[in-house]
């Protein structure tokens, strides 16, 4: 019982730490702590044979906080769970737009659109197949791609945030 207590004197803040810094509730953390100790009381005997209590004692820790976590995500209430939202994600509305837009691009810059970003073409395959160089090709696809944006934004009204397409109006 002394290796024990002096074990647990010697890590009780650092697994008390740890875990606050785990669960971000002092509830939680309590109740996890209270288990490990009633764990380790209920090993106290076999306890002064380990070569490293403290590390047991964090590796009981661990695996009581995971248990914990668990438990809680099994009885998490339904009610408490965000309802599927079934409308389609924004890149993919906007793919509705494109059939529309396409047309409107000049036409070797439509030409490269369609065979490297659409049908996944490899940009030096295309070079090969229109006599142009990797470099050339790469070129006319970035400047395909910009004018490709730029009618997606005045037609389709695309607005742009930090993440990406956030709201577009389709196309008339």
């Amino acid at each position: 019982m002394k290796c024990l207590m002096k074990a647990w004197d010697e890590s009780e803040s650092l697994l008390y730490n740890w875990l606050l810094k785990q669960t971000q509730n002092q509830h939680e953390t309590e109740d996890v702590m209270q288990e490990v100790f009633l764990k380790a009381m209920r090993n106290s005997e076999r306890f002064c044979s380990l070569k490293d209590g403290k590390s047991w004692l964090f590796k009981v820790t661990k695996n009581q906080f995971i248990d914990h976590w668990r438990r809680k995500i099994d009885i998490e209430d339904i009610d408490d769970l965000e309802a599927i939202d079934n409308s389609l994600p924004v890149m993919e509305q906007l793919q509705s737009c494109l059939p529309r837009i396409l047309p409107k691009l000049s036409s070797h810059h439509r030409h490269v659109i369609e065979f490297c970003d659409l049908n996944g073409m490899a940009q030096a395959q295309y070079a090969k197949q229109n006599g142009l160089s990797l470099t050339a090709t790469k070129a006319r696809l970035r400047r395909a791609r910009i004018e490709l944006k730029q009618i997606l934004v005045t037609e389709c009204q695309v607005s742009q945030n930090t993440t990406g397409v956030c709201h577009f109006k389709r196309a008339q």
